[in-house]
């Protein structure tokens, strides 16, 4: 196991920074993601890490110590690429086995490490078979499992599971995750879907146009977003701008008590989900918190539908368990303004 720490990396294609001064610190047995669209950096800070691509600035640390003049066979960093990699001439075992015939281990050990790895990754009876007569999850299993073979300090897993069909995705999410714990072995997931970070993760890196935005816990990025760019990544969200004097917010859709400091401008981040949505006849709340409204969208979800209510000059985003209410129909919503998030702007 190692812990990782990278300071001020900077990486240029053609003199264009990719990266911009990443500093992320990872500590031992942490499962870390790094979540972001196609583009912001993250596949290129997965191969700075490895050894892969050099940094044109800054440094990378494993337990304290630089890496940047270490090869890369002997950092003891391995990716997991999306597209396995495996080698089409060999078998299971062959693939397994591989690492460690370069680095010379004795056939008898050899032989061992690979039986149990073939085991870990519950693939016994297909050490003969050849990448062409596995399926995806098969191969990605044979993929980690080579991986794990030279018994990396750090498990980098780069967009693993995108190949993967939704079921089959979610049961190697599983798989990984119960392997990861089992060895607790230091791993960098690079992803671009947010609900895999938020399930897999201890922590979860925000990385948007080459910088980290926010380092934090699935729970704390997901309902209290250090700023409106992290906000929107996730997903639609409310907006309400105004003003905030003796904890009354006040905007041009009406005044509402919140908790809040007096800011002459803020603005208020709203999930879908913390806005409830009433009929005029089973409206429960009183007559100064309510925001009266028309439903001009509809889309059902299964467990959830989606609405779209404009009130005023809004067009509000809600999420509801209750799919009885229909476009063109007049409602009530009420904003939970204790779970929203205040950006002074």
């Amino acid at each position: 196991m190692s812990k990782v720490k990278l300071i001020n990396l900077v990486k240029k294609f053609d003199n264009k920074k990719i990266l911009n001064n990443i500093n992320l610190k990872i500590e031992e047995g942490e499962l870390v993601s790094l979540l972001g669209p196609s583009g912001c950096g993250k596949s290129t800070t997965l191969k700075l890490i490895a050894g892969l691509i050099k940094a044109d600035g800054g440094d990378i640390l494993f337990n304290d110590e630089s890496v940047l003049n270490v090869d890369t066979q002997k950092r003891g960093a391995v990716i997991v690429f999306q597209d396995y990699l495996l080698f089409p001439h060999m078998n299971v075992y062959d693939n397994i086995d591989f690492g460690l015939k370069i680095m010379k281990e004795k056939k008898e050990i050899r032989k061992e490490k690979v039986n149990n790895l073939i085991s870990l990754v519950k693939l016994e009876g297909m050490e003969n078979k050849y990448p062409s007569e596995l399926s995806g999850g098969q191969k990605q299993r044979v993929a980690i499992a080579r991986a794990l073979a030279v018994k990396p300090k750090i498990l980098l897993l780069d967009e693993p599971f995108s190949n993967l069909d939704i079921i089959l995705r979610d049961e190697m999410r599983e798989f990984v995750l119960e392997i990861q714990k089992k060895l607790n072995i230091t791993t960098i997931l690079v992803t671009h879907d947010k609900e895999e970070a938020l399930m897999m993760s201890d922590k979860v890196a925000i990385m948007l146009d080459g910088e980290i935005k926010q380092f934090d816990s699935p729970k704390a990025l997901y309902t209290n977003p250090s700023c409106i760019e992290v906000a929107d990544f996730f997903g639609e969200r409310n907006y309400i701008r105004g003003t905030v004097k003796e904890n009354i917010l006040t905007s041009d859709i009406g005044e509402f008590k919140v908790n809040c400091e007096d800011t002459d401008k803020i603005s208020v981040m709203i999930s879908p989900k913390n806005i409830a949505i009433y009929s005029n006849s089973d409206y429960k709340f009183n007559d100064s918190n309510k925001i009266t409204g028309k439903i001009i969208k509809k889309r059902y979800g299964g467990d959830r539908t989606y609405y779209t209510v404009r009130a005023i000059s809004y067009e509000f985003k809600i999420t509801s368990p209750n799919d009885s209410y229909n476009v063109d129909d007049e409602v009530n919503i009420c904003i939970d303004f204790n779970n929203s998030v205040y950006y002074t702007i």
